[in-house]
């Protein structure tokens, strides 16, 4: 046997509201389709629900034992639907993405500041990983990362400028070292490296030469896991560094660090926010990923 739930909105409403003229008009449709809706329902139940007069509308005992079975049962179902669609219409809920260090503190914290406090019923989170993360497989709404390490299948919107990367160390270091005119010339300084834990490698140092990328592998007696570190030790005077120009800027400005090979130095793609479809992405989500895409 099948029953069509909208019969049992119907039944609902002709008792609720004591005759089919008003149950027609809270549902907002004719007394001709409540009264197939009843019919429909009799048919397939094989039993009479109403007792019907032209002044009277009352249920059968049939009818009775229905509505004690379903009544409540469908106005739960209502009233949690009803909830759900508050819930796709009000800022709510949980938002996790998963970004390496440098990128949540120098792109991503700054937008999502705001959110925070405009919105105290969603709830961010920022998971630092550098590894290549499955979003969907580990439980992400999104990811941030460069924008040539994203599959093609993924939805991706950039969230930064390109990357332009910066060759720095501080006056202290240079005294007394030779001068950086060329590529050739790191191999008489001591570099500050990045270890890549996912392959327990130093990160290439890339530049340009007219049209083409070199990567320059570097032999690093000092070796961290993240850019903040390594600007310290460019600071501190303890080699040279290749950084974005974003966070040494400042430090350029100020005199602490020098640049070098300005020429030389390669630019990567933006940052971009990536996931899997746009389909039934929350308004938690849609105000965290409108705030990154805000230059």
């Amino acid at each position: 046997m099948k029953t069509n739930l909208n019969d049992l909105h119907a039944f609902i409403a002709v008792v609720q509201n004591g005759n089919f003229t008003k149950a027609a008009a809270a549902l907002g449709t004719t007394q001709s389709a409540v009264s197939q809706s009843i019919g429909n329902l009799e048919q397939n139940l094989e039993l009479k629900l109403f007792n019907r007069t032209t002044r009277s509308v009352t249920l059968t005992e049939a009818g009775e034992k229905l509505f004690d079975y379903v009544g409540h049962q469908l106005e739960d179902i209502a009233l949690g639907l009803e909830r759900l669609s508050l819930m796709k219409n009000k800022p709510h809920g949980r938002v996790r993405i998963t970004a390496d260090d440098f990128s949540i503190k120098y792109y991503i914290y700054s937008k999502i500041k705001k959110i925070v406090k405009e919105y105290p019923e969603i709830t961010i989170e920022l998971i630092s990983d550098n590894r290549q993360v499955d979003i969907a497989q580990e439980g992400y709404d999104a990811g941030v990362r460069l924008g040539l390490s994203i599959e093609k299948d993924m939805i991706a919107v950039p969230i930064s400028h390109p990357i332009q990367m910066c060759l720095v160390a501080s006056p202290e270091y240079m005294q007394g070292k030779a001068e950086i005119k060329s590529i050739q010339d790191l191999n008489q300084h001591h570099c500050l490296g990045i270890k890549l834990l996912t392959s327990n490698s130093l990160l290439a140092w890339n530049f340009m030469q007219g049209d083409k990328q070199i990567a320059y592998k570097i032999e690093s007696h000092l070796i961290f896991t993240g850019v903040d570190r390594v600007l310290d030790a460019a600071i501190d005077g303890l080699g040279v560094a290749y950084l974005p120009l974003d966070i040494v800027q400042d430090f350029l400005a100020e005199g602490k660090l020098l640049s070098f090979l300005n020429e030389s130095a390669s630019t990567y793609p933006p940052l971009y926010l990536f996931y899997t479809s746009r389909r039934f992405n929350s308004p938690a989500f849609q105000i965290v990923c409108n705030a990154l895409k805000e230059s």
